[in-house]
């Protein structure tokens, strides 16, 4: 199967998020009873290379309740790495786990390293940016004070065959939650550490932008496109590399493919023993 873009569904994983038990405190900890229930995923792959599973282990989970949408990572790290501060940085020049998360006509992007900082960006298709109502609000004038500027993605030779998109830099989801937890010494490569987690939570009301008539909160029955995936860099012989594992193999090293990401499917069903037991189809 494949959609007008020309991507096939081939290897698109779907994946059940459950309503938590209750309320969840957003340390980075992912300590609740709700998320030992929670069904995480398969070890992550490889972006390019379908099968081929990451170097250092890497799962994530998915819950929702009336408020927020939550993602966990857990992430295998044998040397804590992580420098950047300032918000917005390009998160993506050193270690991190990443959140894409789909609509139609724009997609949002999450990065955060092991410090806990992040950066958020918000994408705009140009060829539906007038059509798909997005000129008319105001936070997205490509005339207004904020940083907006071109993304072609054109990664490993790949360009994506709908073209390009605006990218609002300086655009905040309001009501984002998110927190890191670390196991091991950061940025200290006497010892061996075992790797640290992460906990985001985006607050269904944040993505209206995204919503294409879907009702906030979601509903059961509901279904969004996500990507998962985390980025590692990797140093030898002078040379650093960087390889990119996730949820769902896109077939090139970009992550700006909405096609290839991993379908969600939302459930009323509250997380139980049985939940932590299913698998990702």
């Amino acid at each position: 199967m494949s959609n007008s873009w020309g991507y096939t569904d081939n290897g698109l994983k779907h994946y059940t998020a459950r309503r938590a038990t209750g309320p969840i405190v957003v340390d980075g900890r992912l300590d609740e009873s709700t998320w030992a229930l929670a069904e995480r995923s398969p070890r992550f792959e490889d972006l390019e290379e379908f099968g081929r599973p990451a170097l250092f282990d890497t799962k994530a989970a998915i819950l929702w309740d009336d408020d927020y949408l939550y993602v966990g990572f857990w992430c295998e790290e044998p040397d804590l790495r992580a420098t950047l501060v300032e918000r917005d940085s390009m998160i993506c020049r050193e270690n991190d786990v990443e959140v894409f998360i789909a609509g139609e006509n724009a997609y949002f992007e999450f990065e955060l390293n092991a410090l806990g900082t992040i950066m958020e960006r918000l994408y705009i298709w140009q060829d539906t940016y007038v059509s798909a109502g997005y000129a008319a609000v105001p936070e997205f004038d490509l005339l207004g004070p904020g940083i907006v500027d071109t993304l072609g993605g054109a990664w490993s030779g790949h360009k994506h065959p709908r073209g390009r998109r605006w990218c609002f830099r300086n655009w905040d989801m309001p009501g984002l939650q998110w927190a890191v937890a670390l196991d091991g010494t950061l940025n200290d490569d006497s010892d061996v550490d075992r790797g640290w987690t992460a906990e985001i939570a985006f607050p269904w009301q944040g993505l209206k932008h995204l919503a294409d008539g879907r009702s906030l909160p979601a509903q059961d029955g509901d279904v969004w496109r996500m990507d998962l995936s985390r980025f590692q860099w990797f140093e030898e012989g002078g040379r650093r590399t960087c390889p990119g594992w996730a949820f769902n193999c896109h077939g090139v090293y970009d992550s700006h493919i909405p096609e290839r990401f991993t379908y969600i499917h939302l459930s009323d069903q509250v997380v139980t023993q049985d939940s932590a037991a299913q698998h990702v189809a």
